[in-house]
């Protein structure tokens, strides 16, 4: 238990570090409340606004850097930005229900892997061919093909540090909100139009809305049988989150070019980070019945509480100038994959279901 203890507390604050030395605490804990706060606040204002969760921490992120405060509280700020994040993603895999995945059977595991996949190589496709760098393009298709903010954090943590990756994310996750929000208030009728039945609309929701809340609302308004559906289909798209990260990092990793010493042995595939592992094993856990209940609920609540502090952390650093740099490309890639996204999700629900 010590061992463990030790383990997560060097996962932690391992980020933690400038010039190679720690950094002190009297340094941290600014920022570490900063991101305390956000989060805090992000989750009952967006059930009393009636507006997603991460829309609002970024908002909140965005107010603290326009009041100078970035740069101060930044080593903090980056505990959540970059460790917690991480753990965050890690703790999303408790939320993956293989029984409840079960009763869509064989052709959700197949549809749900051909929008993830096939979302993230036209996204990708897509915002190279509009402008955008590779890891840019891939942040944004990750969200659009997966699961919307968290996709995206998720991506980012893959991706190299750069500060031109930190405003494409937040970015990302302001544009998937937006378009999950119309495809909410617009699919509905479409697929009324185009003759699904009650199951299909459900399904064909859950496939191609981002945001899992907008996939709730987008179901319930058909029927408790398009809401059951919608949220199963969502489901089977997450459980692809870790795959796709791995995915994600391989072809970064593939697209940097590599210089090897003369003399030296060229190096293979690196290890998955610890947090796509950290994802995998409490899928696995969860899967075979080995996580308590209570557990799985404290897991979950983690989870969201430290995604909003890392997208807040992320927004306070960047400041609201970031949004005067919005890249035409990027709402472009946005929306075309989403498109995209929503004609394989139509199609795939005609085929299987």
């Amino acid at each position: 238990m010590n061992a463990a203890i030790s383990w997560l507390g060097r996962a932690w604050l391992g980020g933690a570090r400038l010039g190679g030395e720690r950094l002190e605490l009297s340094t941290l804990w600014p920022g570490l409340l900063a991101g305390l706060v956000i989060a805090a606040l992000a989750k009952p204002l967006a059930h009393l606004l009636h507006v997603p969760a991460p829309l609002l921490a970024v908002a909140l992120g965005m107010a603290v850097g326009a009041l100078g405060l970035g740069a101060r509280l930044a080593a903090g700020l980056d505990i959540w930005a970059k460790p917690g994040l991480r753990l965050g993603v890690a703790f999303m895999g408790a939320q993956i229900t293989w029984s409840e995945f079960a009763l869509l059977g064989g052709p959700a595991i197949l549809a749900s892997g051909a929008v993830v996949l096939g979302g993230l190589g036209v996204g990708a496709v897509v915002g190279m061919a509009v402008g955008l760098p590779l890891a840019e393009a891939l942040i944004a298709a990750a969200a659009c093909s997966i699961c919307g903010a968290s996709a995206a954090l998720a991506a980012s943590q893959a991706a190299p540090a750069s500060p031109a990756n930190q405003r494409t994310t937040a970015l990302v996750i302001i544009g998937v909100n937006l378009l999950s929000t119309l495809a909410m208030l617009a699919y509905p009728p479409l697929a009324q139009a185009l003759g699904l039945t009650a199951h299909q609309a459900g399904v064909f929701f859950g496939l191609s809305i981002h945001d899992v809340a907008q996939v709730a609302g987008a179901g319930a308004s058909v029927s408790p049988e398009a809401a059951g559906a919608a949220a199963l289909a969502k489901l089977a798209r997450i459980v692809w989150l870790g795959p796709a990260v791995l995915l994600i990092g391989v072809l970064l990793m593939r697209a940097q070019p590599q210089v090897t010493p003369p003399g030296a042995a060229r190096t293979g595939l690196k290890a998955p980070p610890a947090f796509v592992l950290g994802f995998a094993a409490l899928a696995a856990l969860r899967g075979l019945g080995l996580l308590p209940p209570a557990l799985v609920t404290a897991l979950a609540a983690t989870s969201s509480f430290l995604l909003l502090a890392g997208v807040g952390a992320i927004s306070a650093r960047l400041g609201p100038a970031a949004l005067l740099q919005v890249k035409p490309r990027l709402a472009a890639a946005l929306v075309l994959s989403t498109l995209a996204v929503a004609g394989l999700a139509y199609g795939l629900t005609r085929l299987f279901f």
